[in-house]
């Protein structure tokens, strides 16, 4: 019996002795995992962000299958990263490649067969698997408004640093009863006018999206601001309001309003969306009219718009004088210019007035920046610094901050950030993170 009772602890001892190897080397790997994604976070020299995912089945997709559509940012020409996505639906999975179609300077789309109503979708590249959640599919409006007679869609880009609240609510009250719902995107805002829009009506919406930025862990309070990343981020989000409201709305507006006016880039009075993105309308989408914007004068007194409409061929009843939908030409296309006056008070400050002046008057010209980029790329793998850099740290200022919370995946030097979340935090000293 003692010979029995020792070699049965021994054999305990020896059992509990794998376990802690086993789980020593199970936390080893962990450890070098967490060390290796932190070594190539630090050598990341290039960046992409998909901002967000929206979902079509098959009747809205042009390809008559369900599609994701990712909404790409990136700093890199002729981008392209060899992923798959692969969705299921509990019984049935589908693995197709993500086809990358550049749509404006840093701004690409995505696009992938999927199942109809997925679960889930895994995407994958090289080593690297992420799962992430399906998007809810699109819902028709809902008109809450008694005044408003038809499902109108208004979405405004893209407020950065912002207190200009005598602009943007003027806007809103010329704009608020012919729309059912009005969507404002912004990266930073003050804190009294996010609350002024919030409670203006229950039709209007503050919409979070980041300024795109190729910040390192620990930069926090400061705002490179580049002509480029700028563009990318009204084209996103208005493109990003057309995937989502188009297919189930009869009338659609984006306005550009040009906030940030830069001297490195030409002033183009008109705004209209890429061909690349108007080809994916079809017949099984609701939009009949879609209307643009872009700011081109913002005085003391007024606001000077200009406008463009367009409208499906099967709707030419909508309005004569606007140009095919299907096929923008904006040169071709007839505009005319929309005074609205300031009729609205508010307490406009300046406290990031000067330091924007300053960044958005660069005298460099982009396209001198663009080959530079491109010539230490080659070279060296290197991006030029940025165009201008913004203290944001601001004593006794409170603001509302848009944050994307997103998971890695990584390729060579290249990080690739794909936004599950997105929120406005506030702070107390600045529009800083």
């Amino acid at each position: 019996m003692p010979r029995q009772r020792r070699t049965r602890n021994r054999l305990i001892i020896s059992f509990i002795f794998m376990m802690c190897m086993a789980s020593l080397y199970v936390l080893l790997l962990k450890i070098r995992k967490m060390n290796h994604l932190s070594e190539m976070e630090e050598n990341s020299r290039h960046f992409a962000i998909v901002n967000d995912i929206v979902y079509y089945n098959s009747t809205y997709s042009s390809s008559e299958k369900p599609t994701f559509m990712f909404l790409i940012t990136s700093q890199i020409e002729n981008f392209y990263l060899p992923m798959t996505c692969s969705s299921i639906d509990g019984y049935t999975e589908t693995t197709s490649q993500i086809a990358i179609q550049q749509v404006g300077d840093s701004f690409l789309v995505g696009t992938c067969t999927v199942v109809e109503d997925p679960l889930y979708v895994t995407l994958k590249l090289d080593d690297f698997n992420m799962q992430i959640d399906a998007p809810t599919p699109l819902e028709h409006l809902s008109i809450k408004n008694s005044i408003v007679k038809e499902d109108h869609v208004i979405c405004m880009s893209h407020l950065v640093l912002y207190e200009d609240g005598t602009t943007i609510l003027s806007l809103l009250k010329h704009f608020k009863n012919s729309a059912a719902k009005i969507m404002i995107y912004a990266a930073s805002v003050s804190d009294s006018l996010y609350k002024a829009l919030e409670e203006y009506s229950e039709n209007v919406e503050v919409v979070p999206w980041m300024l795109p930025e190729a910040k390192k862990r620990g930069e926090f309070d400061k705002l490179k601001l580049d002509p480029n990343y700028s563009k990318a981020g009204t084209e996103g989000s208005l493109t990003h309001c057309f995937l989502r409201y188009a297919p189930v709305v009869r009338k659609l507006t984006l306005i550009d309003l040009e906030t940030l006016k830069f001297n490195a880039i030409p002033f183009n009075p008109d705004y209209t969306l890429s061909k690349g993105i108007t080809s994916m309308i079809t017949d099984g989408w609701k939009l009949k009219k879609l209307t643009t914007y872009r700011v081109t004068m913002n005085s003391q007194n007024d606001v000077v718009l200009n406008e463009k409409c367009f409208v499906r061929q099967d709707a030419q009843d909508l309005d004569k004088e606007c140009g095919d939908l299907k096929s923008p030409e904006t040169e071709t296309t007839p505009s005319r210019s929309i005074y609205i006056p300031k009729v609205v008070q508010f307490d406009n400050l300046s406290i990031y007035e000067d330091a924007l002046g300053r960044c958005t008057s660069y005298k460099s010209t982009i396209e001198d920046r663009q080959k530079l980029m491109k010539f230490e790329f080659e070279l060296e793998n290197r991006v030029s610094s940025e165009v201008c850099e913004i203290e944001l740290m601001r004593d006794d200022f409170k603001c509302r901050v848009a944050m994307d919370y997103s998971k890695k995946m990584f390729r060579r030097r290249t990080r690739l950030l794909i936004t599950h979340k997105r929120a406005f935090l506030r702070f107390w000293d600045g529009c800083h993170l």
